[in-house]
């Protein structure tokens, strides 16, 4: 089992937890999560990647273990804070992986500070389509407690059919973690759906391997990103691959993110010659 280290760095006043794990002389892969997913989404994909990257896992602002925004979920804010941590752990470049949320994520800081990205890698991109971000928003809001509890199946039901068979402990975790966020989670698909990610995606100078499953929401907006960026290329998940595919599918994950990042410093130093 690959060791994870988990600690905390004040990140402008506010405390940010992360997860780090890997050798010690690799290249250095930021890992940023989905909503309501923490960290703790990427402890079987660190596994996989540990023998070649050193890998930050940070919780993002008012998920997990870190501290929110004080003006709440903000897509540019979460880039600003990770970025604040990047600096406070002395990490000047790195490779980026998101999914879902954590696309949105590192296509903002991607594309604000070119230097800073080495590569990047986008799984289930949230390129929304118009119907999507007048849904999106409505289906996260919190379900009025009840006396009894019934609160908490709705909750279940509603992670349940994001991917029905998976296994009940999966399903746990994700409604922990949307208890724990509160009024994050639901401020956070509103930051997802205000983000501009289509304006964003040109401005993005470096290599970008763009991928969803099949029974991903998302799988959709493949095709469009890819056309928005300047040096994309497509990458592929099993048949059946959806919203927790860094869990379900994480051997077929790690081997497309070691053959992109692998390959990616001759492209980037072709690129820039």
């Amino acid at each position: 089992m690959t060791a994870v280290t988990r600690a905390y760095a004040e990140v402008d006043g506010r405390q940010l937890h992360y997860r780090i794990a890997g050798g010690t002389d690799g290249p250095w892969l930021l890992l940023l999560h989905q909503a309501p997913s923490t960290s703790a989404m990427y402890l079987p994909l660190m596994s996989a990647l540990a023998p070649r990257y050193r890998m930050l896992a940070p919780d993002l602002p008012g998920f997990g273990g870190s501290d929110g925004l004080p003006d709440g979920a903000d897509i540019a804010g979460f880039a600003a804070a990770i970025t604040a941590l990047l600096d406070v752990l002395g990490i000047e470049r790195c490779k980026m992986f998101g999914h879902h949320t954590g696309a949105a994520v590192a296509v903002q800081l991607a594309a604000e500070q070119p230097g800073r990205c080495d590569a990047l890698a986008l799984c289930g991109p949230p390129l929304l389509t118009a119907a999507q971000r007048a849904s999106l928003p409505a289906q996260v809001e919190a379900f009025p407690f009840a006396a009894d509890g019934s609160h908490l199946q709705e909750w279940w039901q509603r992670f349940q059919a994001k991917e029905e068979d998976a296994p009940p402990a999966l399903i746990q975790r994700e409604l922990l973690s949307a208890l724990s966020a509160g009024d994050t989670y639901q401020g956070t698909y509103r930051a997802v759906c205000a983000q501009d990610f289509a304006a964003l995606l040109p401005g993005i100078s470096c290599p970008v391997l763009v991928l969803a499953g099949d029974a991903d929401p998302l799988h959709g907006a493949v095709a469009g990103t890819l056309a928005l960026l300047p040096q994309g290329r497509q990458g592929t998940l099993p048949a059946g691959a959806g919203t927790y595919a860094c869990e379900r599918h994480t051997p077929a994950l790690a081997a497309q993110l070691s053959e992109f990042f692998d390959n990616e410093p001759m492209a980037i130093s072709a690129a820039k010659g």
